[in-house]
C-alpha cells in the first residue's frame, strides 16, 4: 500500500490496476486484501484512479522454483528457502498482465530493510535479481519505497492506524529462515551464487519460453537449469 501510494506521488501516476498473486501457502481472512484496496481508493482520493482487483496465480510455476527441487537446492548451493524465489514468483505472475497492457510497469513495496529486521526474500542483491529478471521481460519494477529504512517514513504514507505485518494475510512458511531465538543468518556469496546461476536463469528461461509457447512446463525448465549446474560440477 505504501508503495502504491508513493509511486503515485513521484511517478505521476493517473491509474493502478491492483493485482493479488496467491501463491497457495497462505490462510487467513481473504477479505483483508480487498479492503485495503478500498483504503487504497480513499487514501488517494482523485489524485489516482484504482481499478477493481484481479486474482494471479500459478502454483506449478511457484512449486518449480521453490518447492520441488528443494532437497537439489539446498545440497547445490547451501543454501534454500522457499522464500527465497517466492518475490519473483509474484513478479511473474504479473508480467504477462503487463505485457498485455503495453509493458506497463509493476510496482513493488520491496525495501532494502525494514528498520534493521532481514527478510531473506528481500535482501538488495535478491532484489536485484528480480529487476534484473523483469527487465529481460522489457518490464520496469518500479521499486518507490526501496531505500526507505525507517519504518517512521512508512507509516507517514499510510497513515496512523498501520501497523507493519498487519492487514495482510499470513503464510504457513513464515519465519522459516528464522533460528529458535528468531536471528536470521545466511553465507552471502552461497545466496549470491544461488541468485546468478539458478534463480536469475531460470527466471529468463520461464520468459523465452513464454515467447515461444502456449503451453509451458515449469518443473522441466528449472529441471534442466539444475541439471547444467550439477552436471557442471560432475
Amino acid at each position: 500500500m505504501a508503495a502504491i501510494i508513493k509511486a503515485c506521488e513521484t511517478h505521476n501516476i493517473e491509474a493502478v490496476l491492483p493485482t493479488i498473486v496467491y501463491t497457495g501457502t497462505e490462510y487467513g481472512d481473504w477479505g483483508i486484501p480487498l479492503r485495503n484496496i478500498e483504503f487504497l481508493k480513499n487514501a488517494l482520493g482523485q489524485r489516482c484512479t484504482i481499478f477493481e482487483p484481479i486474482f494471479l496465480g500459478n502454483p506449478e510455476l511457484w512449486a518449480a522454483l521453490s518447492g520441488k527441487y528443494a532437497a537439489v537446492i539446498a545440497e547445490e548451493f547451501d543454501v534454500y528457502s522457499p522464500c527465497l524465489a517466492c518475490h519473483l514468483y509474484m513478479h511473474l505472475c504479473r508480467v504477462p498482465l503487463a505485457k498485455a497492457l503495453d509493458n506497463t510497469p509493476i510496482i513493488s513495496g520491496e525495501r532494502d530493510t525494514h528498520q534493521g529486521v532481514i527478510k531473506l526474500s528481500q535482501t538488495p542483491v535478491g532484489i536485484n535479481a528480480s529487476v534484473e529478471v523483469l527487465a529481460y521481460a522489457g518490464i520496469e519494477l518500479l521499486l518507490p519505497i526501496r531505500h526507505m529504512e525507517d519504518n517512521a517514513e512508512i507509516k507517514r504514507l499510510v497513515g496512523p492506524g498501520w501497523e507493519q505485518g498487519q492487514r495482510q494475510l499470513e503464510c504457513v512458511l513464515s519465519g522459516n529462515y528464522a533460528g529458535l531465538d528468531t536471528d536470521v543468518a545466511y553465507d552471502d556469496v552461497a545466496h549470491r551464487r544461488y541468485l546468478d546461476e539458478f534463480l536469475i536463469p531460470s527466471g529468463k528461461a520461464i520468459i523465452d519460453t513464454w515467447r515461444t509457447n502456449t503451453t509451458v512446463d515449469y518443473s522441466q525448465i528449472v529441471k534442466g537449469i539444475l541439471k547444467n549446474i550439477v552436471g557442471s560440477r560432475a
